[in-house]
């Protein structure tokens, strides 16, 4: 997927046409800009400027946000905390408080009633999309990972809606009531689906060794169940479990949802365990899915999101293997590190990261369901890669929670609901085995059923 498809499949371009607010501020700074492009052009679809001139801004005809404590007429006020002008990670969390059943940060000092905003939304939207709170100190889980009990957003569940978009969608409520004339363009609810391949294929393609190694262990632990789905494939009287690749595509192709697999292409770990790279299956599938208008990204193995000479190898034999540059991917065991793993991506040419969700839990990991650039506090300004979040991992519901096909099915149409109030991307991550009706009884109708469900909603 280059870089012009991927803009359309997240709805990135803003038309010229559209509505222009001009922003004043005493200070500019990069995370101002940050945030500001994020908000106005990544989820209001409208044009936007920043200036430090009054006179500009007072003469200005567009429509005017005043980002200071100054007063001044006719422009909607929001009062700046001091986040947006500083540089480097402090230690400390910013308060939170509660209001018509939704959370905020950073609440104005001011006591001033007539101030359209309580609280300073260009700091709160920072502080989430920047990733700042995974820079401050949090208490990992055994594969160093991120999940939703480390999160400011844990208390109350509000990982569990998209607080950030809410914010916006107040926001720009707001200002259509400060700006009857506003003519916001709308956002289309849209959902996208993903899923990983950890393993290629259940038991085809996998040499002599790993498949009579893979018959002794079904024999020593008494699994004939799963000896007797191999052999049938091995000898092909049945189709792997793991080929999902012809019927997914096709189910998506038919009902216009966008499809993107991502693949591991490491083996030979305790944790990477697919298919040899150097198989011509790769070749097989990866014809089939382009021929189906999916598209295809790479699933850097567990070691990889520190390691640049791991990620580099295989981004380039994946690439050689795809026939194209791989600019998509999303981490393995969704192992992503922000202080190593975004330039480690960008260094290898991947253009958008697929990994910003929980793998334990469901929820929206940066408060939206919008994509947002990565920001890299070191140099202090927006990096060229692109990070969208998914809301939802199968394996959360059935690893990690151990709930029925059911509750699993109810709950990320639950999540879709709370994604098409505020006309989001509804993203989820499924896997190759979960489609596997002897390994995941049940499970494996869940993801027809979810995509059938959301053209009611």
């Amino acid at each position: 997927m280059d870089k012009k498809r991927l803009h359309t499949l997240l709805n990135l371009k803003v038309n010229t046409d559209s509505p222009n607010f001009i922003i004043y501020s005493e200070e500019i700074s990069q995370r101002l800009d940050y945030v500001a492009h994020f908000i106005f052009n990544h989820v209001l679809k409208v044009n936007f400027s920043i200036t430090n001139n009054i006179s500009e801004f007072q003469s200005s005809r567009f429509f005017k946000i005043n980002y200071s404590i100054k007063s001044i007429p006719n422009s909607f006020q929001i009062i700046p905390h001091a986040l947006l002008f500083e540089s480097g990670i402090s230690i400390s969390k910013p308060e939170s408080f509660l209001k018509n059943n939704l959370i905020y940060f950073f609440k104005n000092k001011t006591s001033n009633n007539s101030l359209e905003f309580n609280y300073d939304i260009f700091s709160s939207v920072f502080y989430f999309i920047s990733r700042y709170e995974e820079l401050q100190t949090f208490t990992a889980d055994s594969h160093g990972r991120f999940e939703a009990k480390a999160s400011i957003l844990f208390e109350n569940k509000m990982y569990l809606k998209p607080v950030v978009d809410y914010w916006i969608l107040e926001f720009k409520k707001e200002l259509q009531n400060f700006y009857p004339e506003i003519k916001f363009p709308e956002n289309k609810f849209k959902a996208i689906s993903t899923i990983d391949v950890d393993n290629l294929y259940a038991y085809k393609a996998k040499g002599y060794l790993r498949t009579t190694g893979a018959i002794f262990k079904d024999i020593l632990k008494f699994d004939f169940t799963n000896l007797k789905h191999r052999i049938k494939v091995l000898s092909n009287k049945s189709q792997d479990p793991f080929d999902i690749y012809t019927s997914n595509s096709e189910f998506c192709l038919d009902n216009n949802i966008p499809l993107i697999y991502f693949f591991l292409f490491k083996s030979g770990t305790k944790y990477d365990r697919t298919v040899n790279p150097n198989s011509n299956s790769f070749n097989k599938v990866f014809k089939l899915i382009k021929e189906k208008q999916a598209s295809i990204g790479i699933h850097p193995s567990y070691f990889s999101c520190q390691d640049n000479d791991i990620l580099k190898q295989e981004v380039n034999d994946f690439s050689n293997k795809l026939g194209e540059p791989v600019q998509i991917s999303r981490q393995h065991y969704l192992r992503f590190d922000i202080k190593t793993t975004p330039q480690l991506l960008l260094d290898n040419g991947i253009i958008a990261d697929f990994t910003m969700g929980f793998a334990s839990d469901i929820g929206f990991r940066a408060g939206t369901s919008f994509p947002f650039y990565y920001y890299d506090f070191a140099a202090e300004k927006q990096m060229d890669l692109l990070l969208v979040p998914f809301c939802a991992m199968d394996g959360a519901y059935f690893i990690y929670d151990k709930v029925s096909p059911e509750v699993m099915l109810n709950s990320l149409l639950d999540l879709a609901n709370e994604v098409k109030k505020v006309n989001g991307f509804f993203i989820t991550v499924f896997h190759e085995r979960t489609f596997s009706s002897h390994l995941y009884p049940g499970y494996d109708h869940v993801y027809k059923k979810l995509f059938q469900k959301l053209n009611a909603i």
